[in-house]
């Protein structure tokens, strides 16, 4: 068993490399740079814990980089369809970049033995990794994460927590919501189960080798048309209800009076507090499944 000096020291290189790798994105470096300085202001002005403040300034941080990206982007030579493209590509990467740098240096700070990543670690995806049957034909579904955070050691219980990021919700969701379902499937102990042939987790026969209790958040900067019809965010809306319910967490990185945010959305800031409860709590199994068919 991995001793617990050397899981504070994995994680705490890990987390080095991550931060290093993620400094070097040009597109990101913006965001991070803006970052640091709200950090230090905040810093400045007393604030008793400014790294877990500053998750609740990601979207301002997040929008206020946009025009420096958008001239790299210029100066790239890129027009057309390609500008687009990358426009897009950064806006996605780089608010995910930025949540996973916030939540790093959040990290460092408290000196947690957690590392961080995007996506589920490599030794982990077999384990992760969903199979099931769907109309007669086998199916799997790996991780397909943003953010990953776990504790470095070989205990085959501990937890994991991972983070879907999205700039918006609208057309982002869907992939995260379908990891979601099928992991609910998957872990779930309904005793009705063996009751009812129709029953999706008898149909799909979904499986997973991993016993660690995993925790999913959705994170969003809920910025969908925020300038023009939509300035107190989509959360409210029937489609970003129809992504997000089965998410026991969902934060958002917004901290200005326009949001809405309904019953069930909290501030970004609150994630640490999640962190803190998951990874200094006794590692528990999850739930056992039934056994549903060979």
């Amino acid at each position: 068993m991995t001793s617990s000096a050397d899981v504070a020291v994995i994680a705490k290189a890990q987390r080095a490399r991550r931060l290093a790798e993620l400094r070097a994105r040009e597109r990101l470096r913006p965001a991070l740079e803006l970052y640091d300085q709200r950090v230090a202001t905040l810093n400045v002005a007393g604030d008793p814990e400014p790294l877990v403040t500053g998750l609740s300034w990601l979207t301002s941080i997040f929008r206020s980089s946009y025009a420096i990206v958008l001239k790299q982007i210029e100066d790239s030579g890129k027009t057309g369809i390609q500008a687009q493209n990358a426009i897009k590509r950064s806006a996605g990467t780089n608010f995910q970049g930025l949540c996973e740098y916030a939540i790093s240096l959040w990290l460092e700070n408290e000196g947690l033995p957690v590392a961080i990543a995007p996506n589920a670690p490599v030794a982990l995806r077999d384990e992760l990794t969903i199979h099931g049957i769907d109309n007669g034909s086998e199916f799997s579904v790996e991780p397909d994460i943003d953010i990953c955070l776990w504790r470095p050691d070989d205990d085959p219980l501990s937890p994991i927590i991972f983070v879907s990021a999205k700039s918006s919700l609208v057309d982002r969701a869907g992939q995260a919501a379908r990891w979601k379902m099928y992991l609910d499937l998957q872990q779930t102990t309904c005793t009705y189960i063996p009751l009812v042939p129709d029953c999706p987790v008898r149909r799909t026969k979904v499986k997973m080798k991993t016993r660690r209790k995993i925790t999913h958040c959705i994170v969003t900067a809920n910025i969908y048309k925020i300038d023009t019809t939509l300035p107190q965010g989509e959360l409210s809306s029937g489609q970003c209800r129809n992504n997000t319910f089965m998410f026991e967490h969902r934060f958002s990185t917004r901290n200005d009076p326009a949001e809405v945010r309904p019953a069930g959305w909290n501030s970004f800031a609150e994630f640490p507090a999640l962190v803190t409860a998951v990874f200094t709590s006794p590692p528990v199994a999850a739930a056992t499944p039934l056994t549903i068919g060979p």
